[in-house]
């Protein structure tokens, strides 16, 4: 029967309604369509039958106070389900619609079938199941020819409710193909639009994946996870989130498994390690992957969780947080702005949480990880003092049999977890924060909690090995840095026994053997540390502060040869070797490494071959410099999360952009300056008349010449050198929009970025004054003059640049400037041991005991315990002063002293701490 065209316009908005879920448009539709159409009392029936179940399910929920939120709890094993309804609130609409199902067409008659199949499905009936099966048992799902509209969702809806009821009557495989023909057919189809097909296509895409899961078959569910996530892009953004947020969370788990099972795949290598599509498993592709669902999930679990109650805990919040931190170990830290999008997520985290230390222990890592270190330390100590506050209250010994997933729900932190806080804390106030009696404390705690709670566990070795070597290390700075000579034994007897309590733990482990020799050599046990520091490199041939550590030793034996031939080994053993590599292949970390030993073996090379000879190797430690101190590939670029095409809710996607990193320290104002308004000296520093002041047989960008205008010089008054290559990387380096990332207005640098550009200056200060050294053995004052203005261009500050300054005048019998210069310096750092010793031997030659004497003195019992000057004028002094037994014991320990001297220091040529 042809339709008029006014029936077919009621027909097309009657469907149009259906579609979109307007059922209170639906009675006056079907009244129409009937009107217009005798035929259509089906399809208005059918119409007014959904209208009733969609009307009973909203009541039911009502009355059982059921929300969408129970999703959030969802399992492959157990999905959370509406509610049936009782069948007599539907009963009188399904008779209507049976009486009539005979007078319509065989099409209507079909899609009424489904209709009623759905109504039978939502009730709570005994034969609800059986139901369902007749109504559907003549249908042919999915049809042989595809229709469109409102009838391709009731296909839709027909499959789905098909592949429930497989799934409720145990018939798994078979629901899953119901559900996967619902995923073809709307793939299929992109253009089939409408509220109710959305409806139906997120109940099969979430089952099929979860079926798929409770079947283990990972990577089919992450396939059927994919086509949900796609479809999910084009639903409201408010459509169904609590059953979002319980895929993406299963969704990563997925992702997690197949990135450990594929991790090890080698795409040249030809190998079918997966059956189909092998590129989505590629590890790269699934941890670009991984990031874009953990942002997705964030989403849409914080769209549905509110502010935690006083008695609860938002353990959903903290299990995402979990997840994201093991999988980014799992899939590698990435760059700068990934581990900056990192700490953005748990700090968000902490919007959702309430005093949460399990955010806490996330947070510390994390900005660790970053190198936030001053953020960090206030972290640790939230986090601390959180722990002794919930010991003080409740003791959670009775706690420690409690599974992962038990503490997750009640956010309570394990011994293991507290104590691998505290170790870390350790290692960050020696290694980074330079404050001994906070990692001290750490370490001690620590190890309190290992020997009383931690004896069975699994990393009880590690953990110990950790915490004595962290101990030691602490001990160790106290003791240089101690102003009290007799605690010193003390001290440094404490660092060696943790340090061989470590090894003795773990001896296998290369850095307890290295922190050993350090801490031996530091003391002058020069035999001992030899044989610690072979014994390092006996289980680790590359590591490079143990090769220079040896060097340093051998040196300090004055076997300068055989230290030379030793960095000619070790520095072969290194991926910064540039002769073979291309220097980008280590860390920053290891390219400092090797610098500083590159420079040892520069400063070995002159002792040996005379000063003209060096020249030469300092010269390529310039072309160096400029590429340990090139950022790092890894730091630079866009984080993985920075995903265009994700759509973020309240957050407006904002370019982060860093604040200038500062090369060198402000300017002081020079001393020198009043010597140059005095009139004396004012030539020193000057070049001669048309020469060049670009001279030195170095390489070099041009002279700075602070110094050398406050002496008089106004030709190279508006020069400057660039900064390190370091700080102009962090001045020009964007940092990419995070999908992760709050859009804050200021992103200040790192710690560790400003860290970094310090020991840059300080690096860079170190090889100009190595040059100005070099040029005034050499006689050549004037080199030696620019080179200092350049030093003293990076970074004013610097102690080391006034006390050179003053061994240039003093080399040129000008003793009144160089005391300024040494009394700089110690206005800079008032125990510089060098400087310190020169005023004193000023002081001995005028004649002023008693100065020479208490400063003297001070230098010993201070930072210059091991300056063999220093005791040698000391000694000298009591000599003038009578006090002859003294005299002795001074000259025999500089003596002793001088023979174990290395040619640089110990402590400030290699790390501490690994």
């Amino acid at each position: 029967m042809t339709l008029s065209a006014k029936a077919q316009v009621i027909e097309r908005d009657f469907q149009n309604a259906r579609a979109k879920a307007n059922y209170a448009a639906f009675p006056e539709f079907a009244r129409r369509y009937v009107k217009h159409n005798k035929d259509g009392i089906v399809l208005a029936n059918s119409a007014l039958l959904e209208m009733a179940v969609a009307e009973a399910e909203i009541a039911t929920r009502k009355a059982q106070q059921w929300t969408p939120l129970a999703s959030l709890d969802d399992t492959p094993q157990s999905l959370a389900v509406s509610p049936h309804i009782n069948p007599d609130t539907i009963q009188e609409a399904v008779e209507k619609l049976e009486r009539v199902l005979s007078k319509g067409p065989e099409e209507h008659q079909e899609f009424a079938a489904i209709v009623l199949a759905r109504a039978a499905f939502a009730t709570s009936a005994p034969d609800r199941l059986q139901r369902v099966a007749h109504y559907l048992q003549n249908i042919q799902l999915p049809p042989a020819r595809i229709p469109t509209g409102y009838n391709f969702i009731l296909v839709a809806c027909g499959l789905t409710i098909k592949g429930m009821t497989l799934e409720e009557e145990g018939r798994i495989p078979e629901a899953v193909v119901a559900y996967d023909n619902v995923s073809f057919l709307v793939q299929a189809n992109p253009n089939e639009k409408g509220e109710e097909l959305n409806s139906w296509t997120e109940h099969a895409l979430y089952r099929a994946g979860m079926l798929k899961l409770r079947q283990h078959d990972h990577l089919a569910a992450i396939r059927s996870f994919r086509v949900y996530h796609s479809q999910a892009l084009q639903w409201p953004g408010n459509f169904r989130l609590a059953r979002r947020a319980s895929l993406y969370r299963h969704f990563s788990l997925a992702l997690s498994e197949a990135f450990k099972s594929f991790g090890n795949h080698n795409p040249s290598s030809g190998a079918q390690a997966v059956p189909d599509d092998q590129s989505h498993f590629y590890p790269a592709a699934l941890a670009v992957e991984m990031a874009q669902i953990h942002a997705y999930w964030e989403d849409a679990l914080y769209a549905v969780t509110t502010f935690p109650r006083a008695d609860e805990k938002n353990w959903r919040v903290l299990e995402m947080i979990e997840r994201i931190v093991q999988d980014r170990r799992l899939t590698g830290l990435g760059n700068d702005a990934d581990k900056r999008a990192l700490v953005e997520a748990i700090y968000r985290a902490t919007q959702k949480t309430f005093q949460s230390p399990r955010i806490l222990r996330f947070l510390f890592f994390a900005l660790v990880e970053m190198g936030q270190y001053d953020e960090a330390e206030l972290t640790l100590k939230a986090y601390l003092d959180m722990m002794e506050i919930t010991l003080k209250v409740k003791s959670i010994t009775s706690d420690e049999a409690l599974t992962n997933d038990q503490r997750v729900r009640l956010d309570i932190e394990s011994e293991y977890d507290i104590t691998t806080v505290m170790i870390e804390g350790s290692r960050l106030y020696v290694k980074e924060l330079g404050k001994p009696e906070d990692a001290l404390s750490c370490a001690k705690n620590a190890l309190d909690n290992i020997h009383k709670k931690l004896q069975q566990h699994e990393d009880v070795a590690l953990l110990l090995n950790n915490a004595y070597k962290y101990e030691a290390a602490a001990y160790g700075m106290q003791a240089a840095n101690a102003h009290e000579p007799e605690k010193r034994p003390g001290l440094y007897a404490k660092a060696v026994e943790s340090l061989e309590k470590a090894i003795k733990i773990l001896p296998e482990a290369f850095d307890g053997h290295y922190m050993l020799a350090l801490q031996l050599a530091e003391m002058r046990d020069i035999a001992r540390a030899t044989l610690a520091v072979k014994e390092s490199l006996s289980l680790n041939t590359t590591h490079i502060p143990s090769w220079h550590l040896l060097a340093l030793l051998l040196s300090s034996q004055k076997e300068y040869e055989r230290a030379l031939d030793i960095c000619a080994v070790g520095l072969k053993e290194s991926d910064w070797d540039l002769a073979q590599t291309d220097a980008f292949s280590a860390s920053q970390a290891e390219g400092e490494e090797y610098l500083a030993f590159r420079l040892t073996q520069a400063v070995l090379h002159d002792k040996i071959y005379g000063a003209e000879a060096a020249l030469e190797p300092q010269e390529a430690l310039f072309g160096l410099y400029t590429k340990v101190f090139a950022p790092e590939p890894n730091s630079m670029g866009d984080s993985m999360y920075d995903i265009r095409n994700i759509r973020r809710r309240d957050q407006s996607e904002v370019d982060l952009t860093s604040s200038i990193a500062v090369t060198g320290r402000p300017r002081a104002g020079s001393i020198l300056s009043v010597r140059s308004r005095n009139g004396t000296g004012s030539d020193a520093g000057q070049a001669p008349n048309g020469s060049n002041s670009n001279t030195l047989d170095i390489p070099k960008p041009n002279y700075a010449s602070s110094i050398a205008s406050s002496i008089g010089s106004t030709n190279s008054r508006n020069r400057r050198i660039p900064p390190p290559a370091a700080a102009a990387a962090h001045a020009h380096a964007p940092l990419g929009r995070s999908l992760l990332s709050l859009p804050p207005t200021v992103q200040r640098p790192t710690t560790k970025s400003v860290m970094r550009t310090a020991r840059a200056n300080k690096v860079l200060v170190t090889l100009w004054l190595l040059s100005a050294s070099t040029f005034r053995r050499l006689g050549r004052m004037e080199d030696a003059l620019k080179a200092i203005e350049e030093a003293e261009h990076v970074d004013a500050s610097n102690a080391d640049v006034w006390y050179q300054l003053g061994l240039l005048y003093a080399a040129q019998s000008d003793q009144d400037t160089a005391f300024i210069s040494y009394s700089k310096a110690l206005a800079l750092a008032p125990y510089h041991p060098a400087c310190q010793t020169r005023v004193g031997r000023s002081y001995l030659e005028t004649g002023s005991l008693e100065m020479a004497e208490g400063i003297l003195e001070t230098t010993t019992k201070s930072h210059g315990w091991d300056s063999a000057e220093a005791w040698l004028y000391l000694g000298k002094v009591f000599e003038a002063s009578a006090r002859l037994s003294r005299a002795k014991e001074c000259l025999w320990y500089a003596l002793d002293l001088e023979s174990s001297k290395p040619i640089r220091s110990f402590t400030e040529c290699v790390p501490r701490v690994q």
